[in-house]
């Protein structure tokens, strides 16, 4: 806030502060505004899919709300940082994060004092695993009248039985990743006793022929090309003895005749095998707004401990990813190629600033002073 303040004509840093991390506008109504404009825009097409993905924060301390040493998709490894759920709209090359549930670790969730600390509201003190945030944010996407065509997961959530029965339980259909071990039985263990095989060993199996060469999307340097196979199985869809009917498709390079991709859905057999690839190659485009949020819309360079502040930085980033995502649409036809990073670089030159003048400079540097002190006598106390 401090930068900003610098920045910005006749801004107040504590101001901007208070609007944050204590001001007491709901941004679940935001939200939901943003959803209606984003399906406005993106909404409804053959195209449009629903992709969920989590995002990490690393953090230093114990304070920030939800923060525990967990795996950082991040950085790769376990690291102190905050996790959350993020459900973004995407359609073609366009997305938006939509919607996130900040996910909260058992350790907090059985220290009330620390819970109360960060400004947790009693009703959210509840342990959920990152599935079950998932499907709340897929409800509420439908709750607020989004229409996309399917939902997308990485494995972390394919793995688990219970995503996929509650899937079938929302009526929607899906293309989720799976593990290489996902088992998978060839006939009906519903109505007939049988052995699973693991997925990797049925790929292993199958016939250099069967494999088909397909570009599932156009990419910047050209054309995307892999090879797929695809079958259909039963498989666990629920932490009980039930099982479902899906297609399965895998993915493999080209050149290596690696790098498997496994997914599961429920699409219908008049899928092409093509349109099935597409549909898995969408996941690509979550990482993407990602990318844009972190890189340019300032999505994980925040100072915020509390529930609240964490929550409303979020929409708020939303908030500028729907300004954006509108004005690619608006600009596509004379504009083909504009991206996030331009609209910003043309935003930090037309947008006001406070002039640099010899004044200025020594009331923000006096202005820094006097914070760095106030932090000095802290530290003394």
């Amino acid at each position: 806030m401090e930068s900003m303040e610098e920045k910005i004509p006749e801004s107040n840093g504590q101001a901007l502060h208070h609007f944050v991390t204590n001001s007491p506008w709901d941004e679940r109504a935001v939200l939901q505004q943003i959803a209606k404009e984003a399906d406005a825009l993106i909404g409804g097409t053959k195209d449009t899919c629903f992709l969920i993905d989590e995002s990490s924060f690393t953090k230093k301390g114990p304070k920030s709300v939800g923060v525990s040493r967990q795996y950082s998709g991040r950085s790769g490894k376990i690291d102190n940082c905050q996790v959350a759920v993020f459900g973004a709209l995407v359609a073609g090359d366009k997305s938006i994060p939509l919607d996130h549930r900040l996910y909260l670790p058992r350790e907090w969730i059985e220290d009330s004092a620390r819970c109360e600390a960060a400004g947790i509201p009693a009703d959210k003190i509840v342990l959920k695993t990152k599935c079950k945030q998932a499907i709340e944010i897929i409800q509420t996407a439908k709750e607020n009248g989004v229409r996309f065509n399917w939902v997308g997961a990485d494995a972390g959530y394919g793995k688990d039985p219970g995503f996929l029965g509650d899937l079938y339980d929302l009526d929607v259909q899906f293309v989720v990743d799976v593990h290489k071990n996902q088992l998978v039985y060839q006939v009906d263990p519903n109505d007939v006793k049988s052995k699973p095989m693991r997925l990797d060993k049925w790929v292993s199996q199958q016939a250099e022929e069967a494999w088909v060469t397909i570009s599932p999307r156009n990419c910047t340097k050209g054309k995307l090309i892999f090879e797929y196979v695809h079958g259909k199985f039963w498989i666990k869809a629920s932490h009980e003895e039930d099982y479902r009917e899906v297609r399965v498709i895998v993915r493999r390079s080209v050149n290596t005749k690696t790098d498997h991709k496994y997914s599961v859905s429920n699409v219908a057999d008049s899928i092409s095998l093509k349109r099935f690839a597409y549909m898995q190659g969408q996941r690509f485009w979550i990482e993407r707004a990602f990318e844009d949020a972190k890189g340019e819309l300032g999505m994980a360079e925040y100072q915020l401990r509390k529930w609240r502040g964490w929550h409303h930085h979020m929409c708020l980033v939303a908030l500028a990813h729907l300004f954006l995502l509108r004005e690619r649409i608006h600009n596509a036809e004379a504009v083909p190629l504009l991206s996030v990073r331009d609209i910003v670089t043309l935003l930090s030159f037309y947008l006001p600033a406070r002039d640099t003048t010899e004044k200025e400079l020594f009331r923000q540097l006096a202005v820094r002073h006097r914070k760095r002190q106030r932090e000095i006598d802290r530290g003394k106390d």
